[in-house]
């Protein structure tokens, strides 16, 4: 039986994962100033002989849904944080106005919000496939055990019911982030 509780811990741990792993990659999806200001904090910039992050040398403002401020507190490093930022390839250009950085976001349209869900429906589908590949690998571990045919079909019905709270909890995060996304 511990042999199937450690099946059960490393599925629902994979599983876990997988979907820590997607909304890591979709709350990536820039809507506005607020949702890139969290990036912004976490860019490293070289300076002072070591790697910082953004929010340790330099204050980030957000003036409006469409505009962000970054003002360093030493003003020699603003052409370093002007590169890293063009690095970090976020699909912006920062404009370095001498005492601060600003960025101006791009309006998204109709359109590339129907883009970003259709990438975003890609990227759910591929975790669910994910899902249930740990489904299959699990079944197949548990039907190596030594154990009874019943504890093997518990076993594999609980595998199955993981398999579906993890789909659905993927389906909704999805269906969340789609109408916030579309919301104008």
């Amino acid at each position: 039986m511990d042999e199937l509780n450690n099946i059960f811990f490393h599925c629902k741990n994979d599983m876990d994962k997988i979907l820590k792993q997607l909304k890591t990659e979709i709350h990536r999806v820039r809507l506005g100033s607020k949702s890139v200001s969290s990036f912004l904090e976490r860019i490293k910039i070289k300076c002072y002989g070591t790697f910082l992050p953004l929010i340790e040398v330099a204050n980030i403002s957000i003036i409006d849904n469409m505009n962000i401020s970054i003002n360093p507190w030493d003003r020699s490093i603003n052409s370093v944080i002007e590169k890293a930022i063009i690095d970090a390839n976020l699909g912006f250009m920062p404009t370095n106005k001498g005492d601060s950085i600003h960025i101006r976001l791009p309006i998204i349209t109709e359109e590339s919000r129907i883009n970003l869900v259709k990438k975003i429906k890609l990227q759910t589908e591929h975790a669910k496939i994910l899902v249930r590949k740990i489904r299959k690998k699990n079944k197949q571990n548990i039907k190596r055990l030594k154990i009874s045919e019943d504890l093997s079909n518990i076993g594999e019905n609980r595998i199955q019911k993981m398999t579906n709270e993890y789909i659905q909890k993927i389906e909704n995060f999805f269906l969340h982030k789609e109408e916030e996304i579309l919301k104008i």
